[in-house]
């Protein structure tokens, strides 16, 4: 598996936000939400898999970085609780969204935005038109 960015990476693109315990595995998820992300994207990469443009390099390190994040702070690394409203432990109780049947068009975006955003910027999303 490639990782895209490194902990201090993530110290340096997060500036004056602490990096957390546990960051280290969510760069790891990000890299391959990211990976997932750029699926039929086009661009150069050594023999390791990493991209050798720089300005490539750079984008997909940060949108790793933002993607990490945003893992964090939405608390669901596996994405089990997007179509859970509520569960208790003392006398046991559990919801499920009332829509279930919909649940794919209001669970919680599997991508942050700020990752999306930089990927878009860089034109490194694969759905960017061509132009000449």
């Amino acid at each position: 598996m490639v990782v895209y960015a490194t902990v201090a990476g993530l110290a340096e693109f997060l500036v004056g936000v602490p990096v957390w315990p546990g960051a280290k595995r969510h760069l790891e998820q990000a890299s391959e939400d990211v990976d997932e992300l750029l699926t039929g994207a086009v661009y150069a990469v050594d023999a390791n898999e990493m991209p050798t443009d720089p300005k490539a390099a750079e984008a997909i390190k940060r949108a790793t970085c933002a993607q990490a994040h945003y893992i964090r702070e939405g608390g669901d690394e596996t994405g089990g609780r997007a179509s859970i409203t509520s569960v208790g432990v003392g006398s046991i109780n559990y919801s499920r969204n009332q829509m279930i049947s919909q649940a794919k068009q209001r669970r919680p975006a599997k991508y942050g935005d700020r990752a999306l955003t930089i990927l878009k910027s860089e034109r490194l999303l694969p759905i960017n038109a061509r132009t000449y």
